[in-house]
């Protein structure tokens, strides 16, 4: 989330700026460690710095045109992807500049001009609401967990009763050797099937690790409280045995639809 934006000359001189957020930050000071920081790494590895980890959840991203001698910085979250950032101050520096160049005069600009201008290109990168986000991640984890789990219920029956239970009678010693691993290798494949899709969509709709985790475990449980419920007793000690895979593999792409959604969208805390 953006906290403070600043759009600079190399010599440190204030273009615009803009607050986004109600935390108290001191301006004169940060636009001087801005041009301090800017100037600093400009001479010791000939290119303005893009990002530095200020502690207490707060990060600066600088943009720097070097043709017009301008730096966009951004005050943002620690988690925020510094990627997505850089893209965002691109696209306001460009626009900015068609608008305004050559003249970059402060008291000049038109500033209802420069507001329409940031907010709508923060605007496209930003993600709704955390409680919007929730919602929408269920509307679409309902219906999907709902298809999943009956597909594969019908499909792990089927195979089963089928394939080797309508077909020949096994002794209880071939029931050991053979057809529960045979199934607990067919279901934990589906097990893990099951899990990603739904949990990679979440993770990416949510942005949030911790809710995407939650939901991951919430839809898990669901859909394995129905698959006990609808399956022959044999296939509960199946699914027992594929529960490690099964919260593995929520976790992980929960996290990695996170981590790719992070990548898209600012992260909108409330």
């Amino acid at each position: 989330m953006i906290k403070r934006f600043y759009i600079m000359r190399m010599n440190g001189v204030l273009v615009y700026s803009k607050i986004f957020t109600k935390e108290q930050f001191d301006d004169d000071i940060m636009i001087g460690f801005f041009a301090s920081l800017a100037n600093f790494s400009r001479e010791a590895l000939q290119s303005v710095i893009k990002d530095v980890d200020l502690g207490q959840d707060n990060k600066v991203v600088l943009f720097e045109h070097k043709d017009e001698k301008l730096i966009a910085v951004a005050l943002v979250n620690s988690s925020d992807n510094n990627d997505l950032i850089l893209e965002v101050l691109n696209d306001i520096m460009h626009d900015f500049i068609i608008l305004f160049s050559p003249d970059y005069e402060p008291d000049k600009l038109n500033r209802n001009e420069v507001e329409n201008l940031i907010e709508s290109n923060v605007k496209r990168y930003t993600s709704s609401s955390l409680i919007q986000r929730l919602i929408l991640s269920w509307i679409i984890l309902v219906p999907l967990s709902i298809i999943i789990t009956i597909l594969n219920i019908m499909a792990t029956s089927y195979y089963f009763q089928y394939s080797y239970l309508e077909n020949r009678l096994y002794t209880q010693e071939e029931l050991i050797t053979e057809v529960i691993p045979e199934a607990v290798l067919i279901s934990t494949i589906v097990i893990i099937i099951v899990f990603i899709l739904p949990n990679l969509i979440q993770g990416y709709i949510v942005l949030d690790r911790n809710f995407a985790y939650l939901n991951s475990i919430i839809y898990m449980i669901i859909v394995l409280v129905a698959y006990f419920n609808s399956t022959e007793p044999l296939f509960f000690y199946v699914i027992l045995y594929g529960l490690p895979w099964a919260i593995f593999t929520s976790l992980v792409f929960a996290h990695i639809g996170y981590r790719l959604g992070s990548r898209r969208k600012i992260v909108k805390i409330k």
